[in-house]
């Protein structure tokens, strides 16, 4: 690989955490281990306020388009879940100490 794609590869993945409430939703689901799109945004409201569900349908799809998130369905229900490669990058990029609070607040 190029150092011209490795340092795209790297934007892209920090374009992805540039937003709080990206990060916030990848904190959320990580706590979780895995969230239906209700789930989530309930506890974003909980949270952080009042949450425009095409907002919330916006920053979820540059997770899953990210490869952090992976979506899938139970019973015609999305839900969400970390990818391996999500797990590690997540917790690299915000940091064990707030994963380790949002599971004590859930």
């Amino acid at each position: 690989m190029s150092v011209e794609d490795l340092i795209f590869e790297r934007s892209k993945k920090c374009e992805v955490f540039s937003n709080s409430l990206r990060s916030f939703i990848a904190l959320v689901v990580v706590a979780k281990d895995e969230v239906s799109w209700s789930e989530l945004k309930s506890t974003l409201e909980e949270k952080v306020g009042g949450v425009n569900p095409n907002t919330l349908s916006f920053h979820i799809g540059k997770l899953v388009d990210g490869g952090f998130l992976e979506k899938f369905d139970i019973e015609g229900q999305p839900r969400y879940r970390i990818t391996e490669y999500g797990a590690s990058e997540i917790r690299r990029m915000i940091g064990e100490d707030l994963i380790k609070k949002i599971k004590e607040e859930s």
